[in-house]
């Protein structure tokens, strides 16, 4: 593979792709390098290579095409992987020229092909039910990996699927006598459809056909059916993606980046604008550390973001999206703040959700908690490899008849700049460990272009080095170098990388999180072993400046191998205690949030503490309820009544138990309590991992409440169970019956005394 990419370089492999047949209206900022035509080495490198060698040349083609081949399949939406895999595999087949991957890409496609009926049908519905849940969005997925797989290989069978899958939606949905309403056509008030706008214009543009661009007008207008999801009118009303339709992340951002596709289509700033607008709100109340957003798949109020692995933090097809939504505007705009979002997703949230090892997916991705890696089939692990394979399109490429540079990974890559002409750009780095750069140019001969070099916002202290000049750039800008380049020049970069203490905001008021360059650094629980209750270590100081790192990577176990890995001072049980913390794209069992010195808990420690936890109905609050934190809470809210609810937390082994407190979490209007009026919650245990769940008691200590009355609770109150003798177990339930249509639950916790 690395002699495919090494040849890539220096010979162009897509020289006869096929070109578009319409002029965008609009005109990009920033153009990606050639795919061919460049090869990244480091850690972006490394991540890229287990996404091929590990997912993609070992995709199980029969599961991801049985859908089509066997209709209806196992899933509403099991049509979408197909088309996923297509995409991840095109670019990154136009990127390493990977023969293997070559040929499961054309097996795959003509496979795919085969199955679409003569009308141009090509889901995995049955006649009865086509056009109903997610059957559109399955033909979304079959468009844009389609289509990817044409503009890599030109090959115009490809596109002839499209254009029939183009013509049948046209033809099945509108306004006229007989067509079906696209809203009606999807989940999530329509969003699930009307997200098939981006591949739509992505036809047009490739065909010229005008029916397509007419149908993603078509699309738009259909936002603002009474039925619809309103996304241009709401958020222009509102500036909130949380008060816009149902704030499904996924599908609500899927719809942006069709709307800045159409922007350049059209030159509309109408379409423009939504897109720019949720970016500022996401950025500034809904964006997680790590680079990701939503929990529980939605995105939630203001400033809300609960980081445990209870919460379904950072679905990974909303982390791609995200990404992809930074990307379009990027490209738009040439602008440094989408490619500092860019480069905090990649080296964060999108790699670390990836195994490194085997190229496994993590569904959710907490801030706290344990990540859940696996192969098989489901919406994010056919997504993240999509973000992976987006890497080479982010890490350079020309900015306004210039060389711009984004990511600084080691490589080299071959540009054009004014006129075409042709740059090569080799780059020397161990970034992000270190943060010294040399870039050198070669031109083919003296040329005058600018150099554009991309200042993170985290940095403090940037410099870079010409000829023995030196230049000084500005935080979150773009340097420029405007000079007549030779051959050789090279340009010496050295960014400070000092480390940064983030507090934890509104969601972590008592936390703080450290982060270096563009990493993010996690306390690994694999490391910290003689380390007592992580989620109360503290760091000696919040003072950056007497913040100490040192490395620790000649420590580390076997397994750990070049992993990078840092020591800092820190306090545990009220001692110095040494704590190693590795970056988050590594970690495995951890905690980003540390306790503040300066708040640390007092009083003891519950053996539940950051347990297994399950309920009886995921509801619509997802605190966590074994965090030690009685501001955190989780609800069964559905939207309906039920006769029980319960709440458990399971440890790693049995324990001796003498107490268990449960902690109420809010009252609402319609709900929160426990209605007692058929008897008070009861306690269950269960002494075996896989046992039966045994009542031990009532919580007599719960107070007489009844539905028909909103009590006075206050959030957080504690209610407590002491057992008659203690008993060994490895989980504890309360059970009761929900006031009103559900209950809540703050903590649930296990004492041995």
């Amino acid at each position: 593979m690395l002699a495919a990419a090494a040849l890539a370089a220096s010979t162009p492999r897509l020289a006869d792709a096929p070109k578009p047949a319409v002029i965008d209206k609009i005109k990009d900022h920033f153009v990606p390098a050639p795919l061919d035509r460049q090869h990244i080495e480091g850690l972006l490198g490394q991540r890229m290579r287990v996404n091929l060698e590990g997912r993609l040349l070992h995709v199980d083609e029969r599961a991801l095409l049985d859908g089509f081949e066997n209709r209806p399949g196992d899933q509403p939406w099991i049509g979408e992987h197909a088309g996923k895999f297509l995409d991840a595999a095109s670019k990154t087949w136009a990127y390493t020229g990977d023969p293997g991957l070559k040929t499961i890409l054309d097996r795959m496609t003509h496979n795919l092909i085969a199955m679409q009926l003569p009308d141009g049908y090509l889901g995995t519905y049955s006649d009865l039910l086509r056009w109903t849940s997610w059957d559109v969005w399955v033909h979304k997925y079959d468009l844009i990996g389609l289509l990817s797989y044409y503009q890599t290989s030109g090959y115009t069978p490809a596109l002839d699927a499209c254009r029939k899958i183009g013509d049948l939606l046209v033809k099945t949905f509108g306004k006229a006598p007989g067509q079906r309403d696209i809203i009606d056509a999807g989940t999530h008030m329509g969003m699930a459809a009307t997200s098939v706008l981006e591949p739509m214009c992505l036809l047009y543009r490739y065909t010229g056909d005008e029916r397509y661009l007419d149908f993603a007008r078509y699309l738009v207008r259909a936002y603002d059916q009474p039925n619809g999801p309103k996304i241009i009118r709401s958020l222009a009303a509102t500036g909130s993606v949380y008060q816009t339709a149902d704030g499904k992340a996924y599908e609500m951002m899927s719809n942006l980046v069709g709307l800045i596709e159409l922007y350049r289509l059209t030159g509309d700033p109408s379409y423009l604008q939504p897109a720019q607008i949720a970016w500022k709100d996401i950025v500034a109340k809904r964006l997680y550390l790590t680079g990701t957003t939503s929990a529980g798949e939605r995105f939630r109020e203001d400033f809300d973001l609960p980081g445990e692995e209870a919460s379904d933090v950072g679905e990974g097809c909303a982390t791609v999206t995200w990404l992809q939504l930074n990307w379009q505007l990027l490209r738009l705009t040439g602008e440094p703040q989408y490619a500092d979002q860019l480069e905090r997703t990649i080296y964060n949230q999108l790699l670390g959700a990836q195994d490194p090892h085997n190229g496994n997916i993590c569904y959710f991705t907490p801030l706290v908690g344990r990540k859940h890696p696996g192969p098989g089939i489901n919406c994010c692990v056919s997504s993240e490899p999509r973000g992976i394979a987006m890497i080479p399109q982010i890490a350079w490429g020309s900015r306004d008849g210039g060389l711009a540079v984004l990511l600084y990974a080691p490589g080299d890559a071959v540009i054009p700049v004014r006129g075409g002409l042709p740059v090569k750009i080799s780059t020397a780095t161990t970034y992000p460990h270190q943060g010294g750069v040399t870039i050198t140019l070669q031109p083919p001969g003296p040329a005058k272009f600018p150099v554009f070099l991309r200042v993170p916002a985290w940095c403090e202290s940037y410099t870079a080095e010409v000829r023995g000049n030196q230049i000084t750039g500005k935080a979150g800008q773009f340097l420029r170098l405007d000079r007549t380049w030779r051959p050789g020049d090279a340009i010496d970069i050295d960014m400070d990388l000092s480390v940064r203490v983030t507090p934890g905001g509104a969601a972590y008021p008592n936390y703080v999180a450290l982060e270096r360059g563009p990493q993010v650094l996690a306390l690994e629980a694999s490391m910290n072993s003689g380390l007592p209750y992580p989620h109360r270590a503290t760091l000696r100081t919040l003072d950056p400046a007497r913040i100490q790192l040192s490395n620790a990577w000649s420590e580390l176990p076997a397994d750990w191998a070049g992993t990078q890995a840092w020591t800092v001072d820190g306090i545990a049980g009220g001692k110095p205690l040494p704590l190693v913390l590795v970056p988050f794209a590594d970690a495995v069992n951890y905690r980003v949030w540390l306790a503040r010195p300066d708040r640390i808990e007092v009083g003891p420690v519950a053996l539940t503490a950051f347990g297994s936890e399950s309920w009886s109905r995921y509801g619509s609050e997802p605190g966590s309820i074994c965090d030690e934190r009685s501001d955190t809470y989780r609800t069964t809210f559905e939207g309906k009544p039920a006769k029980q609810d319960w709440y458990a937390v399971e440890m790693e082994r049995p324990a001796t138990i003498a107490r268990i407190i449960y902690r109420h979490g809010r009252v609402f209007d319609n709900g929160g309590w426990f209605d007692t009026s058929a008897g008070k919650p009861v306690i269950q245990i269960k002494r075996a991992k896989h046992g039966p769940w045994e009542q031990i008691g009532v919580l007599e200590s719960y107070p007489d409440l009844v539905s028909a009355q909103v009590p006075r609770l206050h959030d957080g109150d504690p209610f407590t169970f002491k057992l008659a003798r203690p008993v060994q177990a490895v989980a504890i339930r309360i059970v009761g019956k929900p006031a009103r249509s559900f209950s809540s639950c703050a903590e649930l916790g296990a004492y041995p005394q």
